[in-house]
């Protein structure tokens, strides 16, 4: 560990605001986000990292996080005020000892690095600034972002694990474009600094690798740190929120001196991002070369983007404006270098059908193509990872020209044909599939966060919701969900029966079950009292694999392997208390006496749904037992209100917390036999009792599960191959909700495309 930062931590020195800037904080807040980057979109007139952290402050504001930007590498000062909605305060490093109250050894640390390593001074500005925040708000959760470029929370990361900051601190990292990328990107492989490039790499891994939560926004820059050397075993994939363009986009006032262009009547050709080689300028601009004269003619070139200086070999000392002047002499074009990214967005939707170029050689996680995407423009993109995942995500498909990155030949070949056919008619993503997308990413970015917490809080803050005894465990069921077993299985099993569970995946319920089981204190005899049913076969198609990104799981399995030792491994701690019956639960059955606890996440079909009710069913207890359905919110099993709605005055609802998709029951009477051993399908319900059904499920499931059930009363339609009443309840569900709303909709419209070739908005 460094020698300063180890005197920091041994003499325990205390970090704070100055009082003129603790005058304008607030005495307590329940949760706090530190954003730390070198760009921030409306300060800076930039895109990409900067639109990347505006989004991230809305999304955290408009969860009740209390946003604090930290801007590196900017010498303007802000002392805490923010004219940014989402952003309570902004601070520049630059102004740490201007706005902190920092010990001598703080000033001596950054006395030796003022002068050349600014790398590292940034760093320590950076966990100053940590430390003012944890000092001032000690008993909030803090959450602190960082990109990894520049290794800008290098001294942040080294600090929080060895304790310096306090444990209700996460600090993540994502990845976005570090130094050995960008060098590769740039193609090039000397360096005039080589030991600071060296240096501040090794920084950059070190930040990603330590960091108490890693994120990678693509697969493609994942696997070309991999190359470099950086571990990547623990590292979570998240693309990022992105800004929902709406049309038309009338709070942006057009500049006066870009309306001529949209009043051109040739065809807009669009070069969009910085204009630099690693954007692809050089093979843009050669692809025009290669364009007949006649074809150039049609079109005015627009260059969208930020001017830099050029890099590559031979033309040091050419800015872009002045390349590109010399590439293209007199032709038609137009170079607008200034504009904010929603002003420049605002110009290629008023631009009549133009035709826009992502001309990348290589991408981590364009933001260009999820803005471009979204507009009805057509797309020339580079055939490269990042573009792909990116249009993948917000579903745009229509209009879209691929090419070979670097090839010209092939990029002209592109144009030819987006020329040829203009104006295109294109369709672009719905606004509402696009808001459920962002709420997506957005709920998987506070699950990441809230485990990364729990595995780090060991002493918690009084106000916070710390009813977690634990963390979350591996698995698709929540911690609501877990703490629910476990809590039931402690506290409530009395020892009557038997604890039955019908799909256990990787352990998570049955480990929470034993847990609990094993604090009982009223039952006395424990031994395999927890029965476990699973075929234990890997299935893609399930989810599993979703699911394991980011754990020594990821890349373990493929579909047909067994993964029954790792979850006999999983559950060894409490393996005396289970008996696990591997293998088909239709075949292998029960006629292991009563059943006090039935928990089922294995009704995924008519015939599972009927060996359940044939063979587990007969043995609950009247007014003991429990049954607990983990998909009855899923928008699949449509099947479950079906067959819940029939046996309604059997199994009642009990009061408990919303737990993510589970809801549970008591078995308060017998059901006769002949109601069990009836084999049930969908033709076993009249319509009238369908609607029935749904209506009886959306009555006993809290506000925020009801949407849910609505997707599954869609996907009945779907599964009786009624898909105009199917469009029909897609459409009226869409009505009765938000935007955020749609998330399992979403799901339904996905598996209709898929399976069935079927678009419910047609």
């Amino acid at each position: 560990m460094n020698e300063l930062l180890s005197r920091i931590n041994s003499n325990n020195f205390e970090v704070s605001f100055k009082q003129i800037i603790k005058d304008k904080l607030p005495p307590a807040v329940a949760r706090i986000a530190l954003l730390v980057t070198t760009e921030y979109e409306g300060i800076f007139r930039n895109g990409g990292i900067g639109t990347y952290y505006r989004t991230l402050s809305e999304r955290l504001a408009a969860e009740d996080f209390y946003v604090v930007l930290l801007l590196c590498q900017s010498q303007e000062k802000f002392a805490g005020e923010s004219t940014i909605p989402a952003v309570k305060h902004i601070f520049s490093t630059s102004e740490c000892i201007d706005v902190l109250e920092l010990q001598p050894t703080h000033l001596a640390i950054l006395s030796q690095l003022q002068h050349g390593e600014w790398v590292d001074y940034e760093s320590y500005c950076a966990l100053f600034f940590a430390q003012a925040i944890a000092t001032t708000f000690p008993n909030a959760y803090i959450y602190i972002e960082f990109p990894e470029m520049l290794g800008l929370g290098y001294r942040t990361v080294q600090a929080k694990r060895t304790g310096i900051l306090g444990e209700n601190c996460v600090v993540a990292v994502t990845l976005h474009s570090g130094q050995e990328w960008l060098q590769e990107a740039h193609a090039r492989y000397t360096h005039s600094h080589p030991d600071w490039f060296w240096q501040t790499s090794h920084y950059e891994q070190y930040s990603f690798e330590q960091a108490d939560l890693a994120f990678f926004l693509s697969h493609f820059l994942k696997e070309k740190v991999e190359k470099y050397g950086w571990k990547t075993s623990h590292a979570k994939h998240l693309p990022y929120c992105f800004s929902v363009i709406e049309q038309p986009l009338q709070t942006i006032t057009l500049r006066n001196d870009l309306q001529w262009l949209v009043d051109e009547d040739k065809i807009p050709l669009v070069f969009f991002g910085r204009l630099e080689e690693r954007k692809g300028l050089f093979t843009f601009l050669e692809a025009i070369e290669l364009l007949e004269s006649n074809l150039i003619e049609k079109v005015h070139i627009i260059f969208l983007g930020k001017n830099v200086e050029l890099q590559a070999e031979g033309l040091q000392g050419l800015d872009s404006q002045q390349y590109i002047k010399q590439k293209l002499g007199s032709n038609c074009y137009t170079i607008v270098t200034d504009l904010f990214s929603q002003e420049a967005i605002q110009l290629v939707s008023l631009l009549r059908c133009a035709i826009v170029c992502l001309t990348s050689s290589q991408e981590n996680f364009p933001h260009t193509a999820l803005e471009m995407g979204q507009l009805p423009v057509s797309l020339i993109v580079s055939d490269t990872g990042g573009f792909r995942e990116t249009l993948n995500l917000i579903g745009r498909t229509g209009g879209v020209r691929w090419f070979i990155p670097k090839d010209v030949r092939s990029l002209a070949q592109a144009m030819i044909e987006a020329i040829s056919v203009y104006p295109e008619k294109l369709g672009v993503p719905m606004r509402e599939f696009l808001h459920v997308v962002n709420q997506r990413l957005l709920n998987q970015r506070f699950e990441y966060m809230k485990q990364a917490f729990c595995q780090t809080a060991t002493s918690p803050a009084t106000h916070l919701d710390r009813s977690e005894p634990r963390q979350w465990i591996l698995g698709m069921t929540s911690i609501d969900e877990q703490l629910f077993l476990e809590n039931y299985a402690q506290n409530e099993y009395s020892g009557r029966g038997e604890i039955v569970e019908l799909g256990c995946w990787f352990g998570s319920s049955t480990i929470s079950l034993a847990m609990g089981l094993e604090a009982n204190s009223y039952v006395t005899n424990k031994s395999q009292r927890i029965h476990v049913y699973d075929i234990f076969i890997w299935s893609s198609l399930g989810g599993m694999q979703q699911n394991v990104i980011g754990t020594s799981l990821e890349g373990k399995y493929k579909d047909g392997d067994s993964f029954l030792d790792e979850y006999l491994e999983r559950i060894n701690p409490w393996s005396h208390l289970i008996h696990v019956h591997p293998g088909d639960l239709a075949e292998i059955g029960w006629q292991q006496g009563e059943i006090e606890c039935l928990f089922i996440d294995a009704m995924k079909s008519w015939e599972l749904t009927n060996s359940i009710v044939k063979n587990f069913f007969p043995y609950l207890i009247p007014e003991v037992s429990l049954v607990i359905h983990q998909d009855f919110a899923h928008y699949y099993t449509s099947w479950i209100h079906l067959i819940m709605y029939r046996l309604r005055e059997y199994l009642v609802p009990i009061e408990h917390p919303f737990i993510y998709s589970s809801r549970a029951f008591r078995y308060v009477k017998l059901i006769p036999n002949e109601v069990l051993q009836n084999s049930y399908s969908f033709d076993s319900f009249l319509e009238t009792e369908v609607e029935a059904a749904f209506s009886y499920s959306l009555d006993i499931t809290p506000k925020k599960m009801q949407p849910n059930i609505l997707a599954a009363k869609v996907m009945y339609f779907i599964h009786i191959r009624n898909f105009e009443k199917a469009k029909l309840e897609f459409k009226k569900s869409i009505l009765q909700l938000d935007d955020f709303e749609w998330l399992e909709l979403a799901d339904v419209q996905r598996h209709a495309k898929m399976h069935y070739s079927i678009d419910l908005l047609s």
